[in-house]
């Protein structure tokens, strides 16, 4: 056994991960959460072990790999990615695509549970395992062994996976793929990661010889460069024994390579990049401040990157705020601090989405926020607001601690190994926050603007539609905007806040408790309140302080004419951006930071309710918003005018796009071009919205609570919530009215129909097919379905992407709907080459045919029932699951089967009994199918 080195709490005093930490700052280092083990071999392989129960009886493997894209030679361009992919292709002890083969048969989904991706400078490989399955996490151990120095690069391998990784650089291709390589040589000016986009060159994928890329693997992947991450329901001394046993004998090379960090040039004057393209769908402005990467070691650094937060926080919510204005030049805008791309460069950006021919006016207008703060700072008020939100923020994640998802936690331990980010533990980080937090001045975060925006290193990117009616300014007159925001009149901006509180209680009338009753076997109580409310409650434990909260009623959108409909479903969006009761948006914003009360209407085709959520404390924060829902909604003109302006400038330019083109055409087709079904809103559609039917229509569905039922779930005082609702919920408005929806739902065509749509200018193609039919509804027919699905799903991994190498990443989405009618719809839908369509088309419908002949095979089978059961295991451990299913079982009047009875369902199912209900569900000469072949085709 070779020696271990234990890394104490202060392990960021050493280089970790090939990143030199030097601590610039005298000052206490922000220490390291004591529950996680951090161990160094001899061989320089870093490790971290941490015991998590969340989810239960899972555990979360990484392998990080401290190398990407930036380490290839000019001849290896793409192979760090290319790489990435031959470790699922054949490894010493998992030949050829065994590994994804042995792994489905435990219950783990290729691209949900098993992945991996590569960036400029690292390379991180993710797998979660089941925790009771002593075998499978030893595999799991090997796995990750195989991964580090096992990869066994097979000839045949290598040329399969070259057609799959060139399918993935075409679904890449495109407008944004055509402007990036404009300006990322402006942007990057003078440094190598202009040249390293981790896709690669795809004529190196295509010629490059076999011994090229197990170079790049012997160079790179070595234990000095690596971590392994496990975090879940286990015993850490053993699996710190099993990293042990798998990686002190992995060996660096001999004279390994330097691995060298790349910078990113300083320039004096501005650098500006204006690119257009005829397929792009916006207009998108990036305006950004280089800065020296800095390391966050010690508790000095860390409140200065607080102080940095609570700046980017405030700009933010005036940035938003004045999007809220129909005048405003920008549909969107943000600002952040953050890496730019490279490690050794940070960036002060400002980031934003145009409204058409708006380039000059809103380059003006986000600059001037920038210097609306340098003159006169952020006041007080906003400072104060914005400290009761991070401690609320920090508050909850202390509060999580012990329920936080292993998957998180192993992020985070990934982030510390590749870039020495701090892991104090969400516990010691609320302490830190809280003691910093009152000490923070606005004088020192008002000098930070001085800071960040600088004359130097200073970058401007604009990126729009090559269309005449677009005018793109000249570099000199980017610059000249900039120079003139200099000495501009610029007026201090006006902290409006309102101070009064959400709801007058001495109006509210209430509701007593009418009738209550308990179900043991769901574990829910269910109350009736006089005015017709129904309230369901379920405590959980699944979190500490998680309430989720939602409601449903019958009717939706289906009870007005086609002529109101676009109204119906902007009304909800232009609601909740006009305010409620004496708020406008952007003062109840205000009134509500440092609380957690979100909380969404929702009017869609058969219902309308709400979904949202808070925690304990904010309980009747969230029912006094449900209360103005119902009560008082404004009438704001301001707002529907904005609303309709952002969406008209945002939807403009989608139909360049030649993938907007193709979901347009499939999904119309599919509907036989009913008026209701919209992918992209045309202007006679949101000519249509009517501000007073918006209103009217939004008071019609939520004029009437007696037909609602309202649901929380999470940490509740079963007591205190009745008391909370009997007060709001019981105040709401109760006519006594009893409706239901309409069938509106759109007719599918009868028979085979094909479509093809020509457009774009890359070698590109995207294939549709969409099956749609009727089917009894129950509990067995929706679990064929879905196993059905995930049959197909395998097929076509195993068929069209790793056999024919004619597919990245082919996607299977279903939907089951009960109301209007029972009915399914799948879609098949895959990028390719546009001389492949056709082979992989007759192939898709070749696996539909075989599972309609013959049925899934036993380990398809098989795969999937474990893939269920594993599903299930962690979902009912969540307050998702949970509400959702209890919508269905009021809605829908569904059955909720115990964890037994589902197991038995899924594990009885038989290969006879999917094939009957593939014959049933999937007929040979029904479906709709769109094919897009570029405009040369």
């Amino acid at each position: 056994m070779k020696k271990i080195q234990a890394l104490l709490f202060f392990a960021a005093l050493f280089i970790v991960g090939g990143v030199s930490a030097q601590q610039t700052i005298s000052s206490e280092l922000i220490p390291v959460d004591p529950d996680v083990r951090i161990g160094k071999l001899e061989n320089g392989l870093v490790y971290y072990i941490r015991k998590n129960k969340k989810p239960e009886n899972r555990i979360e493997l990484r392998l990080a790999v401290n190398a990407g894209s930036m380490q290839e030679t000019e001849g290896q361009r793409g192979l760090a990615h290319f790489t990435e992919h031959m470790c699922f292709n054949g490894t010493q002890h998992f030949p050829k695509n065994e590994l994804v083969n042995y792994l489905q048969k435990t219950g783990v989904k290729f691209g949900a549970d098993i992945n991996a991706y590569t960036s400029f400078d690292e390379t991180v490989y993710m797998l979660q395992l089941p925790a009771d399955n002593k075998e499978l996490v030893d595999q799991g151990f090997q796995v990750l062994e195989d991964w580090a120095h096992l990869v066994t690069f097979d000839d045949k391998e290598i040329d399969k996976e070259r057609g799959v990784i060139t399918e993935e650089w075409r679904l890449g291709l495109g407008a944004d793929d055509r402007m990036r390589k404009k300006y990322f040589p402006v942007i990057f000016k003078n440094s190598r990661y202009a040249e390293r986009l981790p896709i690669g060159d795809i004529d190196v994928i295509k010629t490059f010889k076999y011994d090229t890329i197990r170079q790049f693997y012997h160079d790179w992947y070595r234990p000095n460069l690596q971590a392994v991450i496990v975090v879940g329901d286990f015993d850490v001394n053993e699996m710190e024994q099993k990293i042990i046993a798998h990686f002190s004998s992995l060996k660096n090379p001999e004279q390994p390579k330097i691995k060298s960090n790349y910078e990113i040039p300083e320039n004096k004057q501005p650098l500006v990049a204006l690119v257009t393209d005829k397929e792009a769908t916006a207009t998108s402005l990036m305006i950004i401040y280089k800065h020296p990467h800095q390391i966050t070691l010690t508790r000095d650094e860390y409140r200065e990157g607080l102080c940095g937060e609570l700046y980017t926080a405030m700009l933010n919510e005036r940035l938003r705020e004045y999007q809220q204005q129909p005048q405003s030049p920008y549909i969107y805008a943000y600002n952040y601090y953050s890496g730019f791309l490279a490690r050794s460069a940070d960036a002060y950006s400002i980031v934003g989405q145009l409204k058409e021919n708006m380039i000059e006016p809103g380059l003006e207008q986000l600059l001037t926020e920038n210097e609306r703060v340098l003159r006169y700072g952020f006041f007080q008020g906003e400072l104060d607001r914005m400290k009761e939100e991070f401690m609320t923020r920090y508050e909850k994640m202390a509060n999580e601690y012990d329920k936080t998802e292993s998957s998180r936690l192993a992020g985070l331990y990934v982030g510390n190994f590749l870039s020495s980010k701090p892991i104090p533990g969400a516990r010691a980080e609320f302490q830190m926050v809280k003691a910093m937090l009152p000490t923070i001045t606005i004088n020192e975060i008002n000098a930070l603007s001085a800071k960040w925006v600088t004359k130097e290193d200073m970058l401007l990117v604009v990126t729009a539609p090559d269309k005449e009616s677009i005018k793109i300014p000249t570099e000199a007159r980017v610059m000249e905007i900039v120079e003139q925001v200099k000495s501009k009149n610029i007026e201090p901006y006006v902290d409006r806040f309102v101070a009064e509180p959400l709801v007058d209680i001495t109006q509210l009338k209430g509701s007593p408790v009418v009738s209550r009753k308990e179900d043991p076997d769901l574990g829910i109580t269910e109350v009736k309140l006089k005015n017709g409310v129904t309230l369901v409650l379920k405590v959980t434990d699944f979190k500490n302080d998680e309430v989720l909260f939602s409601a449903v009623s019958p009717g939706g959108s289906s009870l007005y004419p086609d002529e109101d409909y676009m109204s119906a479903v902007f009304a909800t969006q232009i609601i909740s951006e006009s305010g409620l009761g004496k708020f406008d948006q952007v003062a109840l914003k205000k009134k509500l930071k440092g609380k957690t009360a979100d909380l969404t209407p929702i009017i869609d085709d058969v219902k309308e309710g709400f979904s949202g959520k808070t925690n304990t404390k904010d309980m009747e924060t969230l029912l006094q918003l449900t209360y103005l829902y119902f009560t008082s909604t404004n009438r704001d003109s301001t707002a529907f005018q904005a609303n309709l302006s952002r969406t008209r400038n945002q939807l403009k330019f989608a139909s360049n796009s030649p993938m907007f083109a193709f979901m347009d055409t499939l999904i119309k087709t599919s509907s036989c071009n009913d008026p209701r079904v919209i992918v992209i809103p045309k202007e006679k559609n949101l000519s249509s919205i009517k501000a007073d039917r918006v209103y009217d229509i939004f008071r019609d569905r939520y004029s009437n609570a007696s037909d609602f039922t309202f649901f929380m779930v999470g940490n509740l005082n079963i007591d205190s919530v009745i008391s909370l609702a009997e007060k709001y919920l019981g105040s709401l408005p109760s006519t006594g009215r009893v409706e239901t929806f309409k069938d509106e739902s759109a007719p599918f065509p009868a028979g085979a129909t094909n479509v093809t749509i020509y457009k774009g200018k890359e070698p590109k193609s995207m294939v549709g097919i969409i099956l749609q039919e009727s089917f009894e509804w129950n509990d067995q027919n929706k679990l064929y379905l879905r196993m059905l699905r995930e049959i197909i799903s395998i097929k076509l991994i195993e068929v069209i992407r790793e056999s024919m190498s004619g597919v990245y990443s082919p996607q299977v989405q279903m939907s089951m709907e009960k109301f209007p009618k029972p009915e399914f719809s799948m879609m098949i839908m895959f990028g390719c080459s546009p001389k492949n369509t056709k082979k992989l088309t007759s192939a898709v419908f070749g696996i539909l045919d075989q599972i309609r002949k013959k049925g899934p095979t036993e380990v398809d089978l098989q795969k999937v029932q474990e893939l269920l059961l594993r599903e299930r295991e962690t979902d009912v451990k969540t307050n998702k699951w949970w509400i959702s299913k209890l919508e269905n079982v009021y809605f829908q009047g569904e059955t909720l089967a115990s964890n037994e009875a589902y197991k038995s369902a899924v594990s009885s199912v038989t290969i006879a009994d999917l094939k009957q209900a593939a014959n049933r569900f999937f007929h040979k000469d029904h479906y709709v199918r769109a094919v897009l072949m570029p405009e040369t085709k």
